[in-house]
């Protein structure tokens, strides 16, 4: 059991590391408005990471199925979400969000779950996992579900443990941050994001979508 977890943890964290779209959401929030914004981003991120992976690992053929026949809509749905949110945080004040924000309050749970919302768009993502899943030989069984808790727990708490120590780390130098870096910053974020959909749109139309 120890070593299931140890891999649970291990892939879990390996999962959140990559730098994408999300990443800079998560790093956006933080810098511009405070840890328990960005923390709770990642958090949504995790749940829905934890959700793809419990999908991956049994192998849920309806659920598979049901993306597979809806994966291009899905998909498109998913790049015109993460577009315009580029497209908000491009255009984005630091100011007026910073004082909107203390007017009313973070709401840790909205940064949750829209995080969360966005994170399960990516149908891909139960690709990848079965990938994983076989190269370190885990594979769930509806009839020994200590197992797969166990695991799926310990990838949970991998990938909370990820965003947490990102946040932590963002949160520290935001306080060196003035509002000219803000701006910028929020300008880098908002075309990185962009950038991210356009280049996944792009590899979609040349090489097709992968299929799940």
């Amino acid at each position: 059991m120890g070593e299931l977890f140890f891999k649970g943890l291990l892939v879990g964290l390996i999962a959140s590391s990559p730098f994408g779209a999300m990443a800079v959401l998560v790093i956006q929030r933080t810098a511009n408005r405070n840890l328990k914004s960005g923390f709770y981003t990642g958090l949504g991120i995790a749940i829905a990471d934890t959700l793809w992976a419990i999908i991956a690992g049994f192998s849920v053929s309806f659920v598979i199925d049901f993306l597979r026949e809806h994966q291009m809509i899905i998909q498109i749905a998913g790049a015109i979400v993460l577009f315009s949110l580029g497209i908000h945080i491009f255009t984005s004040h630091p100011l007026k969000s910073i004082k909107r924000y203390k007017q009313k309050g973070t709401s840790p749970l909205q940064c949750m779950f829209s995080s969360m919302l966005i994170a399960l768009s990516n149908p891909l993502v139960v690709l990848a996992y079965i990938a994983v899943f076989a190269s370190v030989n885990i594979i769930f069984n509806i009839h020994h579900l200590w197992s797969p808790t166990i695991f799926s727990f310990a990838f949970f708490i991998g990938a909370v443990t990820w965003w947490f120590f990102i946040t932590n780390v963002v949160n520290y130098f935001r306080h060196h941050f003035n509002l000219r870096i803000l701006w910028w910053f929020n300008k880098i974020s908002g075309v990185a994001i962009m950038i991210f959909v356009v280049v996944s749109t792009i590899i979609v139309v040349v090489k097709g979508s992968p299929v799940i």
